[in-house]
């Protein structure tokens, strides 16, 4: 794999230096004075034949610009033509931002008929600093992957896209039945995935269908979003309102008899397009590949967006989600040794249930005051609930290398959450060198969490020769395992300045200070505890522009999580702590055509509670672990229609303090030391066959290990994936193959008797119909 990185590299610069004497790039986005994206708006450059249209985000790239002087003019119906001067320089991205008013007299009905695809690499992000700003400016390492992207490897579920993200590694929680990675050599909680910027704190798979790009911010983002993981965070951005009128209905099936169609509606309920919707609604019902567990989900998201002005805009978004699927913890391993048996076997019965509902409301409220400073006032409220009966392993039959004992175990739980956030931005200049974008915001967010369950002792089953529903479940057994409940508050005051001095230097400077606070009501222990927590979390990161698209950066940020618990003495725990120290480049290649971007990361976690020396019923706070490594990642158009999605990273994360000395240097469960992936289309771009892409990729991950104290280790594997697809304005289709070579892997573990394995090789296709 480092050859084939150091190939890329050596080809694409070699090619940047002959482009880069003479061509430049110009990026950026268009918005209406309510602050919406602006789609199919012309993007020309005067006096020339350079130009492009917005996509669905509002985006535009005009490459291959010779270096010059311009007259840059944004055209749309319905809105003032603005015309600014930019200067392209050789080698280098000029980014204009466009604000569009609209006319006083309102237009009929167009059909926009510019491609809204969108592009296959996106610039431009915001989760990494709470408003948009180009990546290849922010001095942390961010990685996006956008909608074009998405559909052309017709992604489901949420691991289906992160396979091609650096630095992250697959995994399986909560017995298979959510979404789970490690991140940078950290597992990633419930409390790390977010949507549209909160915290999105769910017990099932998250739904793709109204996805509109995923970033992936590595290392703690706990400066701005509080309490977070160290390896880093996940943020899902939905699909927004549109003012033009288009409808997409499709259907997805694959080998295993899983049909899922779905629809995609957008468009204004009047005609000067102040009220817009859209509407994602997905049915799917069928098999897995693993036995006795199917699914049955449906999925509804309507959003609205109501302009009240042109300075005033509300967006209200909703999901619903049924989602019925037993939990399933895969397989077990006897000595270090995993059974030679089908990837479909399972360790559960016929009759395992499992049914998951979710509930969830977002407004975003936003008011521009002037033209320095905006507001912004949005919610999320969340529910969700979980019910499962379940027959599942327990442990290995002492002396046995096939048999596990099983257990019932019935459980039932819900969550809510709610969250607000107030936000004031500001851009502005002091002086002619220096150039602010400026946050200050409040964020309250209160959840509940509440559950309980039952267990009773099954029977035991032989992995090689299974023997299922041999007995009736022994419901009149059941024993109460726990049952309490979890109250969270957390309020965090945040403030962030990125800073550009002289357009060459980037400052991003941010600090958070969060109140945390839990009560634990035990109706087991009839018990009711509290705990209470600070946490002060600064960023300083500092990126310089070297010649033309060379970036060099370097950041360090710390994050903390609660730990709860309390000291042999009574004291409460400290929250753990991260920190982060990274240092990089961002390189753009074939004038900006392709991103490259390399790091180098060092986290580590402090305050980590391990057993206390003198009382092995207590712990104490001394323990340390440390992860480390290098990611590259390479993301673009490499020719016109070839697309590349190439990343490698080395991770090594170990234990360094522990009160145990035989746990020093033992490696984090779940850990790739190398991996890598490659996901590459061509798309045609002329003739008859106009819009037929073809393509694949890989995904390789070295040995990992299953269990805490590294008694032994998955396997490493490569799964190839290959794809050919077609798309014009009114019909796309797409048939994917994935892991082509029926490679045999696992794809993670909880345990040494919860071992997931990968699915065998399966045809996915996907026809729709655009209107």
């Amino acid at each position: 794999m480092y050859r084939i990185f150091t190939f890329i590299i050596v080809v694409l610069s070699a090619t940047q230096i002959t482009f880069a004497q003479s061509l430049g790039r110009i990026e950026g986005r268009v918005i209406s004075e309510r602050n919406e994206p602006l789609t199919g708006i012309s993007i020309a450059l005067e006096g020339t034949n350079l130009g492009t249209t917005t996509d669905e985000e509002g985006k535009y790239v005009i490459r291959t610009v010779p270096a010059s002087t311009y007259t840059l003019v944004a055209l749309g119906l319905g809105y003032t033509t603005v015309k600014r001067q930019v200067e392209v320089n050789a080698g280098s991205t000029s980014t204009v931002y466009l604000l569009l008013s609209s006319k006083a007299t309102a237009l009929g009905e167009v059909e926009v008929t510019a491609n809204t695809k969108g592009e296959f690499i996106q610039p431009i992000g915001s989760t990494a600093t709470k408003m948009e700003a180009p990546i290849k400016s922010v001095p942390q390492s961010v990685q996006i992957i956008s909608r074009r992207a998405l559909d052309q490897m017709q992604v489901i579920r949420l691991e289906d896209a992160m396979r091609n993200v650096s630095g992250v590694t697959m995994e399986t929680g909560f017995g298979g039945r959510t979404d789970i990675f490690q991140i940078r050599g950290f597992r990633t909680s419930t409390e790390s995935i977010f949507k549209n910027g909160f915290r999105n704190s769910v017990r099932t798979y998250r739904e793709t269908a109204n996805i509109q790009q995923i970033e992936v911010m590595k290392g703690p983002a706990s400066v701005l979003y509080g309490v977070s993981d160290p390896g880093g965070m996940i943020n899902v951005t939905t699909k927004k309102p549109t003012a033009y009128t288009f409808q997409d209905v499709q259907v997805t099936a694959n080998s295993f008899g899983q049909v899922r169609p779905a629809i995609d509606l957008g468009g204004s309920f009047n005609e000067n397009k102040t009220f817009k919707y859209r509407l994602n609604a997905v049915y799917e019902k069928g098999n897995t590949y693993r036995d006795f567990v199917s699914t049955e989900r449906l999925f509804v998201a309507p959003a609205l967006t109501y302009d009240f002005s042109e300075k005033t805009s509300l967006t209200v978004e909703a999901e619903f989600l049924n989602n019925d699927q037993a939990s399933d913890r895969g397989i077990f391993s006897v000595g270090g040794v995993i059974p030679d048996v089908p990837a479909s076997r399972s360790v559960g019965e016929p009759d395992n249930k499992g049914i998951h509902q979710n509930r969830l409301v977002q407004y975003n409220l936003q008011h521009r005051l002037n033209n320095v400073f905006s507001l912004r006032h949005a919610s999320n409220f969340n529910y969700s609930s979980e019910g499962r009966t379940v027959i599942e392993q327990v442990s290995v039959v002492k002396g046995s290398n096939s048999r596990i004992t099983r257990r019932l175990q019935d459980q039932y739980n819900y969550e809510r959450n709610f969250a607000t956030q107030n936000e004031l931005y500001a851009t502005f200049n002091t002086g002619q060198a220096f150039e602010h974008k400026a946050v200050v915001g409040v964020e309250a967010s209160r959840s509940m969490f509440d559950i309980w369950f039952k267990r009773a002792a099954y029977d035991t089953l032989d992995i090689y020769n299974p023997q299922y529903e041999r007995k009736s479940k022994p419901f009149d057994k059941l024993v109460l395992g726990d049952d309490y409940r979890d109250n969270t508050s957390l309020t965090g005051i945040y403030v962030q300045d990125f800073l550009s001095i002289n357009q060459r230097l980037k400052l991003l400077l941010g600090a958070r200070y969060d109140f945390w606070e839990q009560e634990n009501v035990s109706a087991k222990e009839k018990t009711t505890t509290s705990q209470r927590n600070t946490a002060f979390n600064p960023r300083i990161g500092v990126l310089y522009e070297m010649y033309g698209p060379v970036s060099v950066y370097g950041n360090w940020s710390r994050g903390f999580q609660p730990e709860i618990g309390r000291t042999k003495e009574g004291d409460v725990f400290k929250p753990v702590t991260s920190d982060l120290m990274e240092a990089g480049t961002k390189i753009g290649l074939l004038n900006d055509k392709v991103n490259f971007k390399a790091a180098y990361f060092n986290i580590t976690r402090t305050n980590v509670p391990v057993p206390s020396p003198e009382d092995v019923n207590f712990n104490i706070q001394v323990g340390e672990v440390r992860s480390e490594g290098v990611e590259t990642d390479v993301t673009g158009e490499v020719l016109p229609g070839l697309n590349v999605i190439a990343t490698y990273s080395y991770t090594n994360a170990r234990v360094t303090k522990d009160t145990k000395e035989s746990n020093i240097g033992t490696a984090f469960r779940g850990v790739s030391k190398h991996s890598s992936s490659l996901w590459t289309t061509y798309e045609l771009q002329g003739g008859l066959l106009q819009g037929l892409g073809f393509g694949g990729g890989f995904s390789s991950y070295g040995d990992r290990p299953v269990d805490a104290t590294d008694s032994f280790r998955l396997p490493g594997y490569t799964r190839y994936d290959a794809t050919v697809y077609y798309g014009n304005k009114r019909f796309h289709a797409a048939v994917n193959v994935r892991n082509l070579t029926n490679v045999r892997y696992y794809e993670g573990s909880q345990s040494a008797t919860a071992i997931m394995p990968g699915a065998p090789r399966h045809v996915q296709g996907t026809v729709g119909i655009k209107f």
